[in-house]
Order: C-alpha cells, then structure tokens, then sequence
C-alpha cells in the first residue's frame, strides 16, 4: 500500500503463526530501495513485483534489516534478478539452518497425514539462503534520485538490525525492533542486549516520524500511536531486565 509520495509498505506476508512479516520500499527518480524480502520465495516475488510496477525502470536496492529468515528468506529470488544486497555484517546465515527451520515449521502441523506429507515445507518451495554482499556497519545515506534514505543502525532485537528512514516524508522502516502489538522475541538477547534495545527505541523516538512500518503488525499512523507503541516496548524490556537482575 501506498503510505506517503515515495513510500510503499508490503504487509501480511506469510511467515508461521501468529505471524506474518511486513517489508516495504521507497522509490526516488533512479534507485528504489526495497527494505527486507520475506521469508520465501513467493513473497519475494510480490514484493519485487510492486516495486518493479511503481518505477518500471529503476534500478533496485535489497536492504535488510536483520538476520532473521523471515526478513531475508527472499533474498535468493532477488539475487537471482541482479539486485544487490545490503544488510548488517553479522548477517551470516546457512542452508541447514533454513532446512531447521522448515523442520520446525512441520513439525508444528497438527494433522498427522499433512505433517507425513511435509506441507509445512511447500510454501518454501525454491527458495534458498542468500546473504547480503554488501556490509553496512554505520549509519549511512542513500541518493536514490530526487529523494534520499538514512541507514539507521537500531541494534538490540538482534545486533544485526538497523532501519531505513525517509526523512522529508517521515517514513520508518524499522524491522524487528518494533513489531507492532505483538510481544517483542526476545529469545536472541540477553539483558546487556535489550538496554541496547532501548537505547534503539529512544533514537526512533527522536526522529519524530509521521509513519512506522514495523517488522510485523500493522502500520503505525501518527504521533499518539508510534509514542503508545514504542512506551508498550520499552515496559516490556524493562521489565525484562529487571526479572532477570
């Protein structure tokens, strides 16, 4: 969906309940970035096919906003069309480990017959693990044509995250470290991880934006909303660190 002149959000893609995965992109006159690929194949196609639609004859950019396969899981499909990739150095991730993960995704079907048959595996079917071939480390910006992007490392959820911000239009892409209503997976972390989550929290607050594409949920309109949604986080890794100290 459009969400501002240059903006677009790709929502509801399909990951494993409860939940679906969010991406997005912004498009200047030359360059579109596209922030995150899905965790598959066929969502990787959709969102290239949105972003190809909208400027038919730009060159595109991947940027991903962390590790996590349900955000890189399409990288191959992009890869495989030219695209280059950028993403976090600590974003290292190998075939067996997606073939763990489909494992896991079977092995949550109920039914018995549909687990024998591995249908947990067939929404993944071509797809294969790609990583990023080009390091960001530090906060950068992009020139996309006309318009320009901020690389903003938020690390916390994991080290590897960072967000992608359209200052004029005030549009954030920020991955996993907002997923909006859901709880926030803390299951990478530790407590020294979540005050950095924090500390991530407070420099997306600073900027003030208009909108937020979270990693997951709905997109976030507004002031009173994005300042409810990032206190409801904060609470929550507060008192995270606290039960654990």
């Amino acid at each position: 969906m459009k969400i501002s002149d240059n903006c677009f959000a790709v929502t509801g893609l399909y990951y494993t309940d409860p939940w679906s995965v969010n991406a997005g992109f912004a498009a200047g006159d030359a360059i579109t970035a596209v922030i995150d690929s899905g965790s598959n194949t066929a969502s990787a196609q959709t969102i290239y096919g949105y972003a190809k639609s909208v400027r038919p004859d730009n060159q595109m950019i991947l940027i991903n906003t962390e590790r996590h396969l349900d955000h890189i899981g399409g990288n191959g499909y992009f890869f495989g069309n030219g695209v280059c990739i950028y993403g976090h150095s600590a974003i290292k991730r190998t075939q067996d480990e997606f073939i763990a993960l489909l494992q896991d995704i079977n092995d949550g079907i109920n039914d018995e017959e549909r687990k024998e048959n591995n249908e947990g595996c067939i929404a993944f079917k071509n797809t294969r693990i790609v990583n990023p071939d080009r390091m960001l480390d530090n906060d950068a910006e992009f020139d996309l044509g006309g318009i320009s992007i901020q690389i903003l490392m938020t690390p916390g959820h994991t080290k590897s995250n960072l967000s992608v911000y359209q200052k004029d239009e005030r549009v954030l892409f920020c991955g996993d470290c907002i997923a909006a209503d859901f709880m926030p997976n803390l299951g990478e972390g530790n407590p020294d991880d979540w005050k950095i989550w924090l500390t991530s929290l407070e420099k997306i607050r600073k900027l003030n934006p208009g909108i937020i594409v979270p990693g997951h949920g709905n997109v976030i309109i507004g002031k009173t909303e994005i300042d409810r949604e990032i206190s409801r986080i904060s609470d929550i890794l507060y008192r995270a660190i606290n039960t654990s100290e």
